[in-house]
């Protein structure tokens, strides 16, 4: 896949999740609750465009409060994890847990320098009845931009009972799984590395300022 699909679909990966300083939405329907908080951010990223072009580290403060609220970061860094899982110890586990939080941030927030809401639209597919007791679904999307064809993303979204909250854990763009990219690329370099020095790696690719004119990477390679 190409590298601007890649990072169209790390945008849309995120910008539907609402603020994490308002109430937060919940809604039976997922693809009713994917539109509302995709309105929602969208509006603020426009709003504030004047602000992230002066300083584009404040795009991580704008993916913290409008999108990992309803990001299901546990689950995706234990996915990510994989086998390594059962050989890590509590404390390690902690941190993992910590540190990919802010590498998420990170890497969405780079993927923003790549977004125009002025080119970039969204749409969403007709979905079938959940049954009342679904704890999963999928929500099938259309992203399009301006004189390149549209891009096929499926979220895969989890409920949580504790929260009684829709979230998303992963998205499929043609095809491709972006957690299973993510889980192959981390699996080698805890291999090559081990677990503490994998952590060190994640933690320092996450604290990297965001520049409105760096070259955004495949989120599989950027590690």
């Amino acid at each position: 896949m190409a590298v601007k699909q890649w990072i169209i679909a790390a945008f849309v990966m995120f910008v539907w999740v609402a603020s994490a300083s308002a109430e937060l939405i919940h809604k039976d329907d997922p693809r009713e609750l994917l539109k509302a908080v995709a309105e929602k951010t969208f509006d603020r990223i426009a709003s504030e465009r004047n602000k992230i072009d002066d300083d584009p580290n404040y795009l991580k403060e704008i993916v913290k409060d409008e999108m990992m609220p309803y990001v299901d970061n546990m689950y995706a860094s234990k996915k990510v994890l994989g086998r390594y899982l059962r050989d890590t110890t509590k404390e390690q586990r902690e941190r993992f847990y910590r540190v990919f939080y802010d590498y998420l941030v990170a890497t969405y927030a780079r993927a923003f320098t790549q977004y125009d809401e002025d080119i970039h639209t969204v749409s969403f597919e007709p979905s079938g009845e959940l049954s009342d007791d679904a704890r999963s679904a999928v929500v099938r999307t259309r992203v399009k931009e301006q004189g390149r064809p549209e891009i096929r993303m499926d979220f895969r979204i989890r409920y949580d009972s504790d929260e009684e909250l829709w979230k998303a854990y992963d998205l499929v763009v043609e095809g491709i799984s972006l957690l299973n990219s993510k889980q192959s690329e981390i699996s080698s370099v805890i291999r090559a590395n081990g677990i503490d020095k994998t952590i060190d790696l994640i933690e320092k690719k996450a604290a990297e300022p965001i520049k409105s004119d760096e070259e955004v990477k495949n989120p599989a390679e950027e590690i």
